[in-house]
């Protein structure tokens, strides 16, 4: 939220949404135009349609079932923002995840002057901002240095590039 410029206006989905209390979170605090998505579970989708319901969210947010490293469904998806919180569990999925960011990063078709975005600060100078398209993930699990150091370099070598933007916080982007 220090950061709500990098986001506002963004097309985003959220991978792995499990309840989609975070997808929730920013449709209700920002008004993004989120989707959710989760593997092909539909108490998954049932209960984050549950969920937008009984935090005033109606009708719920759009849901994709989508196994990470399987073809996604959506033939020609087109968000610019990607994020995830608390993903990255499960490490043998690592390369299918990888995978799947990959596909929707290429997909991405820029608009207008989005790449290369730039905001202003509140003083009015101009700061970094996220990238058009980019993966925005944080998480808070404790995960191990190793599984850690292994997901970034299985990035690096898929043609990623990783950026630490803060504590548990990156942003990853095409090379």
């Amino acid at each position: 939220m220090r950061h709500r410029e990098w986001i506002e206006r963004r097309r985003c989905i959220e991978l792995g949404s499990g309840t989609g209390a975070l997808a929730i979170f920013l449709r209700k605090a920002m008004n993004l135009d989120i989707t959710t998505s989760d593997y092909n579970d539909q108490e998954i989708e049932d209960n984050i349609a549950y969920n937008c319901t009984a935090n005033g969210i109606t009708p719920a947010l759009p849901h994709i079932k989508h196994s990470w490293g399987d073809a996604f469904p959506i033939p020609n998806p087109d968000w610019d923002l990607i994020l995830a919180s608390d993903i990255l569990l499960y490490v043998k999925q690592y390369s299918n995840l990888i995978k799947s960011l990959s596909v929707l990063l290429k997909s991405y078709k820029p608009k207008d002057s989005q790449v290369g975005h730039l905001t202003k600060n509140e003083q009015g100078e101009g700061t970094e901002g996220l990238p058009w398209p980019a993966f925005l993930m944080s998480w808070r699990r404790r995960i191990g240095k190793e599984d850690e150091t292994i997901f970034f370099t299985s990035c690096e070598n898929a043609g990623l590039e990783v950026k630490h933007l803060g504590s548990r916080v990156y942003c990853i982007k095409l090379r």
